[in-house]
């Protein structure tokens, strides 16, 4: 195993071997799914096995995030436009006709090709083959003199000592899944348990079309709603309108989804044909990703309360920690952008500038 070792192979800890790496240390990741990417995920042709469409986050935007526009350049990833184009639809519920209304889209707003899992794929090529263990859910870290000892869930794997470790998961998930030894000071323990998870609570729908009829009609494809399920919709189809799809953040909390259960899809039919009329009403598929279900992004204080967008945390969260041994990297912890694409490549390289700063 490498002197750093880094837990969480999502974008974050993904970014933060790449800068390590390309500086000359050795770095191994141990990552608990078994795959990488973390809250970027994606969905697959079921044939081909190509990408199709996002089931995490989609946005970028480039022109006012410098580092987002850095790392596309680095990575060689070309950004595409959100199509836009024509009317929205918004959405009062079953009792009231939907309304036709052009509403300005969000300034620089971006999608990239190939979707943000083209970050994901074009990083972990360019690490060598060994570096991501996955399967290795994190269960322990005690400071030892010097070193840092961890331990695993599934007791077959072996434990592991090294310098360094970049905790590159949710904050929360930190806190609440591995025994730290000895216990991190409170006032990080604190910074960590109100830092929010973002996608932690969310719900996200994926609808596949044989063609973007919406595009046909003058419509975005867009929906705002009041009612839901869908609270928002967009326009998920390939630059060319293929392939076709719709994504949708569901708006009902958690509890509402688990109350409804299987009968989730059905109403969120019931809305599209409500807004879009019989066309929308036989998709080629319907995928819903529930992140509340995420056992490795949610935890049951990400599931309390009113959904907010994690803000710049405590000034703690960046600090080194046993002795300078121990640092937390994930997208909520950065100091501009925290919680998005952004936040993640910002923690990923303060957490690689302080390893290399200490030689």
């Amino acid at each position: 195993m490498s002197d750093i070792v880094i837990i969480g192979a999502g974008l974050s800890g993904l970014a933060t071997a790449l800068l390590l790496q390309e500086a000359g240390k050795s770095v191994s990741i141990l990552e608990a799914r078994s795959r990488p990417g973390g809250r970027i995920h994606s969905l697959y042709d079921g044939s081909t096995g190509s990408y199709l469409a996002d089931l995490g986050p989609t946005w970028v935007w480039p022109d006012y995030q410098p580092v987002v526009r850095q790392w596309l350049d680095k990575l060689n990833i070309v950004k595409v436009a959100q199509f836009e184009s024509g009317n929205a639809i918004l959405d009062y519920g079953p009792d009231t006709a939907p309304e036709r209304r052009y509403l300005p889209g969000q300034a620089g707003i971006a999608r990239l090709n190939g979707g943000p899992q083209a970050l994901i794929d074009t990083i972990v090529s360019r690490l060598p083959e060994s570096t991501i263990h996955f399967d290795h859910p994190v269960a322990s870290l005690r400071a030892l003199p010097g070193k840092l000892e961890l331990k695993f869930s599934d007791a077959s794997h072996k434990t592991v000592v090294c310098e360094t470790v970049v905790v590159a998961t949710p904050p929360r998930i930190a806190l609440e899944s591995i025994h730290f030894d000895p216990p991190l000071p409170t006032q990080l323990q604190e910074a960590l348990s109100t830092q929010p998870t973002w996608m932690a609570p969310h719900a996200k729908a994926v609808i596949q079309y044989e063609t973007a009829f919406w595009r046909d009609r003058g419509l975005s494809g867009r929906i705002a709603s009041r009612h839901g399920p869908l609270v928002e919709a967009h326009d998920h189809s390939g630059p060319d309108g293929t392939p076709a799809a719709l994504f949708g953040f569901i708006g009902w909390p958690y509890e509402t989804r688990t109350e409804f259960g299987n009968q989730l899809q059905s109403h969120i039919f019931t809305q599209l044909k409500r807004c879009f009329g019989e066309d929308s009403s036989t998709p080629l598929s319907i995928h819903v990703e529930d992140w509340a279900r995420d056992p490795f992004t949610a935890t049951p204080t990400d599931l309390q309360g009113a959904v907010t967008h994690p803000e710049i945390g405590a000034e703690i969260l960046r600090q080194p920690h046993y002795d300078g041994n121990l640092l937390f990297a994930s997208a909520e912890t950065a100091r501009q952008s925290p919680g998005l694409i952004e936040g993640a490549l910002v923690a990923a390289e303060q957490a690689a500038d302080k390893i290399l700063k200490q030689g």
